[in-house]
């Protein structure tokens, strides 16, 4: 299994050269300034699988960003949402940055949502385009966030209160503006299906089975919403988690082809190719340069 990565162990591999000033926060919601923080990132970061669920707003600015296997450019004025377990690579900084990164352990989202599936319609589509006078107050509340957290004795109740209105307010806009239809609850159920068992269940009927659907109603809301086969999507999230698994030189490539149950080495290598464009080793070796 590939190891989630921690804020701490993001915090310290991937942020260089902070001033002797800047602290930490240690609470279970912790929020900084973008301005602060995006001088100081090392990118590109490696694909990282994260134990965390943030929410990055952008006042002012833009980044590129990888989620799963898709790339994104981020603009402002706009909210992105990162759920715990996702595979994220923070790419570059276009411009100059304006905001709040906002970090949220699982136990505290779980007591200030009364149900995570409101944030459903981030897998979909992580980023929300922000206007007006909503921008406005998603600014507003995040100042007043980072003022209480930074207090001598912040208050709890206060904190999880306004991140609370604040992630209502994200659901709102959303489900105005993007019901989740039937075909997008399928196509969301099918995705998060394949995360839990991607590694033994590759075969699409499988996941129509889990769903209560017909093999071929599953594979029409899916291109809806994703754009892309299921049989496409389930190899691109295999082969995706194999580039995380690449990172760890004491197992050969045929063992991590094995690990992901390709019983083929061969055939691993030519799907990873098809998907990344890189063969395994090249990929593996592009690695090396990196960490050079």
């Amino acid at each position: 299994m590939e190891k989630l990565i921690s804020y701490n162990t993001f915090k310290e591999k991937h942020l260089k050269n902070l001033p002797s000033d800047f602290v930490w926060q240690k609470l279970p919601i912790q929020i900084y300034p973008l301005s602060v923080l995006s001088d100081y990132f090392n990118l590109p970061t490696p694909l990282l699988k994260i134990d965390y669920n943030f929410l990055v707003y952008i006042k002012e600015g833009a980044f590129t960003v990888r989620i799963g296997n898709e790339k994104f450019e981020v603009n402002e004025p706009s909210v992105m949402y990162v759920s715990t377990s996702s595979i994220v690579s923070f790419k570059e900084i276009l411009s100059k940055m304006k905001g709040y990164f906002i970090l949220i352990e699982n136990k505290s989202l779980a007591a200030i949502l009364r149900k995570n599936s409101s944030l459903n319609l981030f897998t979909i589509s992580p980023i929300l385009k922000l206007e007006g006078t909503t921008n406005d107050w998603i600014y507003g509340v995040c100042q007043l966030i980072y003022q209480e957290i930074k207090q001598e004795k912040p208050n709890p109740d206060i904190i999880h209160g306004l991140l609370q209105g604040l992630l209502y307010k994200v659901v709102d806009i959303q489900s105005k503006s993007k019901e989740l239809t039937r075909v997008q609850e399928i196509a969301i159920g099918f995705k998060q299906l394949v995360y839990s068992h991607f590694r033994e269940e590759k075969d699409p009927i499988f996941y129509a089975q889990k769903l209560a659907v017909s093999q071929n109603y599953l594979n029409r809301c899916v291109k809806a919403v994703f754009h892309k086969s299921c049989k496409e999507t389930i190899t691109e999230i295999t082969i995706t988690h194999s580039q995380l698994a690449l990172w760890d030189h004491s197992k050969t490539i045929a063992e991590i082809s094995y690990e992901f149950n390709f019983n083929d080495p061969s055939y691993f290598a030519r799907l990873f190719k098809k998907t990344t464009g890189l063969s395994p080793t090249e990929y593996r070796n592009s690695i090396m340069h990196i960490l050079s």
